[in-house]
């Protein structure tokens, strides 16, 4: 069986969401003997082999292609020069929206969410325009897809003509091993954290008004991270204004991780989520969560956190107060809610549907 694995969307090492979910995927297999199986690996040619993090008792050949960066100049170069890199494989696997066509192979890849269809927050028209198309488009030409939530099944079923056998949820999970932690200057408040990138769909304007209304005694302060988005100047802005709100830019794993051991709460309001990891990293630590009431959030985080609507500033300060008051109640649901997302069975479902042969260690 060879399994070709399609990683040249990823742009650079500073990853996000979509990159951390088959991240994990791929640790987990490790707990696995994988047989009969060839690995072929696509990736821009900058990005190192060992951040993809392939087990290393694989077998597996790595295929750099030019550097393209992110946007349209990848996706051209997917729909014509990639094909001369493309080596015969019986499957062909993206862990986001991006595949070429008409390879030769069963074609499968990962769906996050389609809230470009379903939410105007993040994307300008014409982007959204471009990303339903082109979805639509991947949709029909995939034999399978994957997706990480049941709320993400639902809408893709609802907004995507394709038939329910052909969609499988393969639910995100925690990595593996959380690794060693470095210490973070964090004042000395205790302080809630949100961790997500710097754009409008993660509703980060709302949660500061929110958050500046609960604090009023200037008790807590807010940390947030995530890479900066220039297309965004106003949200920076708004965060570099508002009091007891600390703005760190993108931080390493070994960072965010002493964040999530001494954080009050994670915070993820957003207005969209296909998932929303944040909150499962928070539980790993004993820190329940503030989150909105919508899409996967209330699936993601259970009786361990505290679900308001969005788009109220006040229901936000009232959620940040529930939690305060709350937190040893929510705490206790952590346990059950992070039974929910069983790593291993995600997994096997991974590799079933790439037919990928495993046997357990």
């Amino acid at each position: 069986m060879i399994v070709a694995l399609n990683f040249i969307a990823l742009p650079d090492t500073q990853t996000t969401g979509p990159f951390r979910y088959i991240h994990n995927m791929l640790n987990v297999m490790n707990e696995y003997d994988i047989l009969d199986t060839h690995f072929i690996v696509y990736k821009q040619k900058h990005i190192p082999a060992e951040l993809i993090g392939i087990p290393q008792t694989a077998d597996v050949e790595y295929i750099n292609v030019p550097t393209l960066g992110r946007g349209l100049k990848r996706v051209i170069f997917e729909q014509t020069l990639f094909y001369r890199y493309i080596k015969p494989c019986d499957v062909f696997y993206s862990y986001c929206t991006s595949m070429p066509l008409f390879v030769h192979a069963k074609r499968v890849f990962t769906l996050h969410d389609i809230y470009y269809i379903t939410n105007s927050e993040r994307y300008r028209w014409f982007q959204r325009a471009y990303l339903t198309i082109i979805t639509r488009i991947y949709a029909r030409a995939a034999h399978e897809i994957l997706t990480v939530s049941r709320y993400s099944f639902e809408q893709i079923r609802k907004y995507i003509p394709i038939t329910k056998n052909k969609l499988t949820i393969t639910y995100n999970m925690l990595p593996v091993n959380i690794g060693t932690s470095t210490i973070v200057e964090t004042g000395d408040k205790p302080y809630f954290l949100f961790v997500g990138s710097i754009q409008p769909s993660k509703n980060i304007v709302r949660m500061i008004d929110g958050f500046c209304r609960f604090n009023i005694q200037g008790t807590y302060q807010l940390i947030i991270v995530g890479k900066p988005n220039p297309q965004y100047p106003s949200i920076l802005a708004h965060i570099q204004n508002a009091d007891n709100v600390k703005y760190m830019g993108y931080l390493n794993d070994a960072q965010i991780t002493y964040l999530y051991q001494h954080t009050v709460a994670v915070v993820l309001v957003s207005l969209c989520e296909g998932f929303g990891i944040p909150p499962l990293e928070g539980f790993r630590f004993g820190a329940p969560a503030l989150v909105a009431n919508t899409t996967s959030l209330p699936e993601v985080v259970g009786k361990a956190g505290i679900k308001v609507n969005p788009r109220d500033i006040q229901a936000i300060a009232n959620g940040f107060t529930q939690v305060v008051n709350n937190h040893a109640q929510l705490s206790k649901h952590i346990p059950e809610q992070l039974q929910f997302f069983d790593k291993n069975h995600s997994c096997e479902k991974w590799m079933e549907s790439l037919h990928i042969i495993y046997k357990h260690k």
